[in-house]
């Protein structure tokens, strides 16, 4: 299924490694892409993705130095669709333990947390490979057209999002031990916690349901 040419979704780069992935699964979909590096680039999109793979601190400072931090809060205040993945799905809480003197951009009321099982045999960090999401209320609209049994992505993440039950919106979780937040949906802010770009057809159906919400 290809959707419409003239979206343009923009790839947040804060010097990340997943963009190229990312470009790609798009291109299958139809999509035009544009990274965004700069304020003036944040103009003109019909969704703004950003990306993971990277560290929490880093990224955080290139957002603030390039100028776009500013212009893209006020852009996904203003109801622009929103998809973090993994690291920027953790960008977008209020804080990470991976860089505790640098705030998240605290859109979502969320903390993100280094993962800490008690048997690291069987639950390793960074936990690395599929796993199978769940969701016992409202599924997040990001699913779909995903049945239960396929809704199976891959993770590649040393932190992860501590549930909330205040947090207000569809959620699903994973199982690393215990449960984190796999996705989270809050009007037009979308996170998910594995890597879409990587998940087979199941990736590229979230992406095509994200780039219709």
């Amino acid at each position: 299924m290809v959707l419409n040419q003239r979206k343009t979704v923009g790839l947040i780069d804060y010097g990340t490694g997943n963009i190229a992935s990312l470009d790609q699964a798009f291109a299958e979909l139809g999509v035009n892409t544009r990274q965004i590096q700069s304020p003036e680039q944040l103009h003109y999109l019909d969704a703004v993705v950003l990306p993971g793979v990277g560290h929490f601190g880093p990224s955080r400072q290139t957002l603030q130095a390039s100028g776009v931090q500013e212009a893209l809060i006020d852009l996904i205040r203003s109801g622009l669709p929103t998809l973090g993945i993994c690291l920027g799905f953790q960008l977008l809480t209020v804080c990470s333990e991976e860089a505790p003197q640098a705030d998240g951009l605290g859109l979502l009321p969320l903390r993100t947390e280094r993962l800490r099982p008690t048997n690291t045999k069987l639950h390793k960090v960074p936990h690395l490979g599929w796993n199978s999401l769940s969701s016992p209320a409202e599924a997040p609209r990001l699913l779909a057209g995903i049945a239960p049994h396929d809704r199976l992505f891959y993770f590649a993440n040393a932190y992860a999002i501590a549930p909330n039950a205040s947090q207000i919106g569809p959620q699903a979780f994973y199982q690393h031990e215990c449960p984190w937040l796999a996705m989270v949906e809050q009007d037009n802010i979308h996170g998910v916690q594995f890597h879409p770009e990587k998940s087979r057809s199941q990736g590229l159906q979230l992406l095509r349901n994200f780039l219709a919400s």
